[in-house]
């Protein structure tokens, strides 16, 4: 099978759709497939670029093509980024073989749409329509509502909401990854999407990498002199779909708390936000760190002894955040800041792995902050409960298996 994955980023970027396609693309080659991505040559947000034109890694051939690296400066930056890339992915579409399935994500937003030309005019060796898989990574114009980008029921909502809904129908299949996407693409698109077109497949972690690691044993714990304090962390990506105040509050509450650290390791502008807070605020309970490199991820995710996740509620169904699998590989509880129909509350509750804290709650969550921190045998019990959930459920495995099986279908 020859499989082509469009989205604006790809390996080496460490943007979550990146690294996810890339361990997907490995998988496909390994299985015996034939996998061609078409991507950026910008570094996702950054001014960065990699050499435009071809790279082959075993049967992965990787295509970036040009366009401007203006990163986030501003929203003209962006659509500059985006527009560009746009033409330059469309151009090379053209070009390309036509391949049996051609999987299109959500980045830049509304790249997808161009599955409907490729379904509509291409044809594979075989003579055959290609199979078009929309992977939704996030839903748009969803999440430039809910980001406040532009107002619900605005022209570009109109707009937009009829690409999208357009899409969703000229897809053979359609990846959400989670059951509130599902649900909220059917109650908001569904009037010609078919429900079993649509496949969830939550994010995931590679438990060979990732795995429980005391802290006593971690190296980085101890070169950042963490290993005998109870750390409360959150990695990865804090930006416009997370929560901050609640934590903001929580921090406050234990700023005379002296065997409470808190750790943040990432990104992100709510990151942004509360860096200039701690400056304010002269916090000295709270510890910043920058992204650590792969190769350091188990021990980075093993310096916290209980993770923070949190979203806000109009995200709901627009967004899943990933940082949640890595946790459960490692064998963390996790306190989930957010809605309860979020996909990460869900699974937090279905498996027993943490404890859903409602946004504003900042008692709440500094109670079950001190209640982690007292009971040992608690804090193994949730951990246990969530390697065993990731083992069942989450591993890179089983969801490059299920989306193996989704991209291999024929159609009826």
């Amino acid at each position: 099978m020859r499989v082509l994955i469009l989205n604006q980023t790809f390996y080496p970027d460490v943007a979550a759709t990146a690294q996810h396609m890339w361990e997907l693309a490995q998988y496909l080659s390994q299985n015996g497939h034939d996998v061609t991505v078409l991507t950026s040559r910008n570094l996702y947000g950054t001014d960065q670029k990699i050499p435009a034109g071809d790279e082959q890694i075993g049967r992965i051939r990787i295509r970036r093509v040009g366009g401007t690296a203006m990163g986030k400066r501003n929203i003209l930056a962006r659509l500059s980024d985006f527009g560009s890339f746009y033409a330059a992915a469309a151009y090379e579409l053209a070009r390309l073989p036509t391949p049996d399935v051609f999987v299109a994500l959500t980045s830049p937003p509304m790249i997808a749409a161009t599955g409907i030309f490729l379904k509509r005019l291409a044809r594979t060796s075989q003579g055959v329509k290609p199979r078009f898989v929309y992977y939704v990574m996030d839903l748009y114009p969803d999440a430039a509502i809910a980001s406040g980008m532009f107002k619900s029921g605005s022209i570009l909502d109109r707009l937009f909401s009829s690409l999208t809904r357009r899409t969703l129908n000229a897809a053979d299949a359609v990846i959400a990854l989670g059951r509130d996407m599902q649900e909220l693409i059917l109650r908001r698109y569904g009037a010609r999407v078919c429900g079993q077109k649509i496949h969830i497949v939550n994010p995931w972690a590679d438990g060979r990498d990732l795995a429980p690691l005391p802290k006593q044993d971690n190296p980085l714990a101890k070169e950042l002199t963490l290993a005998d304090s109870f750390n409360v962390l959150y990695s990865g990506n804090f930006g416009l779909a997370h929560e901050v105040n609640t934590i903001v509050k929580a921090i406050e509450l234990t700023a005379d708390d002296c065997t409470i650290q808190w750790l943040f390791i990432g990104g992100g502008k709510r990151l942004d936000q509360l860096k200039t807070q701690a400056a304010t605020s002269g916090w000295s309970h709270v510890r910043f760190l920058p992204y650590q490199s792969r190769t350091l991820l188990r021990q980075s995710l093993c310096l916290g002894d209980v993770h923070l996740v949190s979203q806000l509620p109009q995200f709901t169904g627009i967004v899943v955040p990933s940082k949640l699998f890595g946790i459960l590989a490692v064998g963390r509880p996790t306190l989930m800041i957010g809605p309860e129909d979020a996909e990460c509350s869900r699974i937090i509750r279905d498996h027993d792995a943490g404890f859903v804290i409602p946004i504003g709650d900042a008692k709440t969550l500094v109670a079950r902050l001190c209640q982690l921190r007292d009971d040992a045998f608690l804090r193994q019990r949730l951990g246990d409960n969530a390697r065993r959930a990731f083992d069942e459920h989450y591993d890179i495995r089983l969801a490059c298996g299920k989306l193996e099986a989704i991209l291999t279908q024929r159609n009826p």
